[in-house]
């Protein structure tokens, strides 16, 4: 299974702390403040449970959104994206 994590976090520093954790965890980024991402059971969890922390205010909002494998393959960009979606699982590798 995909996930999409799109946000609207209002602090520059919430916001990029937010980036970084989800780029750590393997997630690509599409939009300044959309990734995507097909974690293991156990990496999802961890990300389910750490979004909360990242909304400080109350404008500020985080939406996960499972995506099924026919919707990622099936997916039409028009422009430049930002990276290309990968459709092979990779585990996330920590040096």
């Amino acid at each position: 299974m995909y996930v999409l994590i799109i946000y609207d976090i209002s602090d520059n520093q919430v916001r990029a702390d937010l980036s970084n954790y989800l780029k750590c965890k393997g997630f690509t980024r599409i939009q300044r403040s959309a990734f995507i991402g097909r974690p293991v059971p156990a990496v999802l969890r961890d990300v389910e449970r750490s979004l909360p922390r990242y909304v400080k205010s109350e404008s500020d909002v985080v939406h996960l959104i499972p995506l099924l494998e026919y919707s990622v393959k099936h997916i039409k960009v028009y422009g430049r994206p930002l990276a290309d979606i990968s459709t092979e699982r990779s585990l996330l590798v920590i040096e």
